[in-house]
């Protein structure tokens, strides 16, 4: 049940959203990587006009819209930097985790401060700490619509305009990032049958249908570049099924970049392993719960299988990457809600724990103010990208596809930067850096520091770490990155 007058809560829960990450916004280290990069450049030339694409740049899936359209008001607030993709990134997640909180507040039955409790244990995970601003083609933005979802489904009275919203929701998650589907499907499958109604199911498959087709007819002909694929020939099943829980480890202490992870300190390996630990519980007690045919106990055994459904999508993931499992955070605490609405638990035993996992959450995000897999850094990249505008150089090679990006944004668009392989994910600008260097426009090669580098070019400089040779030897471009002779005609590539 609600709690005190909600515009209060909600102001707190925003509040909480908010300084929980101060230590990353306020960290020398905020930086976008190259993904997040395209993300931006993305929100530029729509709010320009310049280029239009739903879809992260270069790929037909990673529905990336919503991330823009939430980063160009920060724009037009702060302009173009950092800070703003971030705060954008921020918006859209606290937006999630409200709704997450209407969600609890309907499911609960137990203590009015339960849920409130709850949601602050999800604000302080390490989990979240940095994908949390993350703008990285739709991660959030299923997280959000996933979250609008439960709090439609588990609403009491739902109208079939309802559940064509939800259908229509669906859709949207599953073409941002599919993640959260599984653990969606048990809850969708219990509320369309569990009044053995079809209008509900018309109403809510016809709008999946129509969006599909009319998604299906936009993606025709998409350019695929830097696609990563899921694995479905399941080799070394087994294997694959015994690593879940590192891999879930991994991604609840959150210290990853990627495929890299670094060693979690004290308090988010804790907060990991305590999580970690209630997630098997929960299973552990819904087949409990099968086994005895204890009855009650259907919405809470859909709420585990939700769980094993997360889990599971693991062992078709492509690597080892935490960021697979950011959903099971949320449907983790559904489930122990709903598990704790059937127990009889003192009230001071719930409150200490929770209380004890937010401190510890307070101080392990505190510690994400280091947080960092890049050499690179804002000041020293912009001051070595002026070097180049300083010397009349608007045209880069990169060997780095996510630092070429990374390029392109802090100049701010200034030097457009060649990727390694052809087309690239905005091949407009591929086809500009060789159409202009080889006729005759001053180009650069520039690398990052710390990369490792096999070209000896015959004039270079190191400035602020970076390595930049300034009109490089055409003979040796030519060896070492693809030509692009004629200009691509791709749909977001304006002409």
């Amino acid at each position: 049940m609600p709690i005190g007058r909600p515009y209060k809560i909600w102001l707190l829960l925003i509040a909480a959203c908010i300084i929980s990450r101060l230590p990353e916004l306020m960290s020398p280290n905020l930086l976008l990587d190259g993904d997040e990069c395209v993300v931006a450049i993305m929100a530029k030339h729509i709010m320009t006009g310049k280029a239009f694409s739903a879809y992260f740049y270069g790929q037909s899936y990673g529905f990336s819209l919503v991330e823009c359209l939430f980063i160009i008001p920060f724009y037009f607030l702060f302009g173009i930097t950092t800070l703003s993709v971030k705060l954008a990134m921020l918006a859209l997640w606290a937006t999630g985790v409200l709704f997450l909180y209407k969600t609890f507040l309907l499911i609960n039955k137990g203590y009015s401060w339960l849920p409130l409790l709850l949601i602050l244990v999800f604000i302080w995970s390490p989990a979240w700490a940095v994908w949390s601003m993350k703008a990285r083609g739709g991660y959030l933005t299923s997280f959000t619509l996933t979250s609008i979802a439960l709090t439609c489904l588990f609403r009491d009275k739902k109208s079939s305009f309802a559940w064509s919203g939800i259908g229509i929701l669906c859709v949207v998650v599953y073409q941002s990032q599919p993640l959260w589907i599984p653990g969606l499907a048990p809850f969708l499958i219990y509320f369309l049958f569990r009044d053995k109604k079809i209008l509900p199911l018309f109403a809510f498959i016809l709008p999946i249908v129509l969006l599909s087709l009319f998604v299906s007819f936009y993606k025709h002909g998409m350019l695929e570049f830097g696609v990563i694929r899921a694995d479905y020939t399941l080799d070394d099943l087994s294997g694959r099924i015994m690593r879940i829980p590192a891999f879930l480890y991994n991604s609840l202490h959150g210290n990853y970049f990627f495929d890299q992870i670094q060693k979690p300190n004290l308090f988010c390996a804790s907060l990991a392993i305590v999580f970690e630990v209630i997630i098997f519980l929960l299973i552990v007690a819904a087949v409990y719960n099968v086994i005895t045919q204890k009855k009650g106990t259907l919405v809470f055994n859909l709420s585990a299988c939700s769980l094993l459904l997360t889990l599971s999508f693991t062992i078709c993931a492509p690597g080892f990457q935490g960021r697979y499992l950011l959903p099971v955070t949320g449907y983790t605490l559904i489930s122990l809600l709903l598990l704790l609405n059937s127990l009889n638990v003192k009230k001071k035993i719930l409150y200490t724990a929770g209380y004890v996992y937010i401190i510890m959450g307070v101080v392990a995000l505190v510690t994400f103010y280091n947080f960092s897999f890049s050499p690179t850094r804002e000041k020293a990249l912009k001051g070595a990208l002026s070097y180049l505008t300083s010397n009349d150089v608007h045209y880069a090679y990169c060997y780095d596809n996510m630092f070429t990006w990374q390029v392109i944004f802090y100049s701010n668009e200034q030097v457009l930067c060649h990727e390694k392989r052809l087309p690239g994910r905005f091949p407009k600008y591929v086809w500009q850096v060789d159409s202009s260097y080889y006729s005759g426009a001053k180009a650069a090669f520039i690398s990052q520091p710390g990369y490792p580098l096999s070209i000896a070019f015959p004039q270079s400089a190191t400035i602020d770490g970076y390595y930049i040779a300034i009109d490089p030897p055409k003979e040796i471009m030519k060896q070492k990155f693809p030509r692009q002779t004629k200009r691509p005609k791709f749909y977001y590539c304006s002409q």
